[in-house]
């Protein structure tokens, strides 16, 4: 808030300035002839003063879309029917500010439910690889083990050695027919007895 050397602010000072034209020229401009007579300055403090006056936050000067002018925040036209003619042209105004935020909310709410989306899949897409090993794993047959007897053997008395685990023999016949009533020799058994 810009505090003039009166004490009055220059809100205060312009907030009811009645609607006037600007011109890039500051020889043209009639807003900044305005502010030039009531703050007794220079040109140069009076473009200051109007940037200030203009910017989005302080909102002291509003232009004027339709008649393309600049007005004071607070100022109203004196007849009754223009005011409400201004003030039906503001809420148009505010109408269509509003219906352009709710469109650009909804297409962000659906960006974001886009990156959820994509972030769920992404998730499912980390975790299926090792899901797939993992049916792999469990899908593939076991290993054949060695044809030679006694090398079973000694890998499984090392397998034991090592840590006692619960070990799964296959029981099926080395050479016999499925239907054969002969005797079978399985992989545990030696060659000689």
């Amino acid at each position: 808030m810009s505090y003039l050397e009166n004490g009055s602010t220059l809100r205060a000072m312009f907030r009811l300035m009645p609607p006037m034209r600007h011109d890039i020229d500051p020889g043209r401009s009639e807003v900044l002839a305005y502010i030039m007579d009531n703050l007794r300055c220079d040109i140069g403090k009076a473009i200051r003063s109007f940037n200030s006056m203009r910017h989005v936050k302080s909102a002291v000067l509003i232009y004027d879309r339709i008649h393309r002018q600049w007005r004071g925040c607070d100022w109203v036209p004196a007849e009754e029917t223009d005011k409400v003619s201004m003030l039906l042209a503001m809420i148009t105004e505010m109408k269509r500010d509003i219906s352009a935020l709710r469109s650009e909310d909804r297409k962000l709410r659906q960006m974001i439910g886009t990156l959820r989306r994509r972030k769920g899949s992404r998730d499912v897409a980390d975790d299926e690889p090792e899901a797939a090993e993992a049916e792999q794993q469990e899908a593939a047959p076991p290993e054949k083990e060695a044809a030679d007897p006694e090398d079973y053997f000694k890998s499984m008395r090392a397998a034991l050695d090592g840590e006692p685990e619960a070990v799964v023999v296959s029981t099926e016949p080395l050479s016999s027919p499925s239907d054969s009533t002969g005797p079978t020799r399985y992989h545990w058994e030696s060659a000689e007895g």
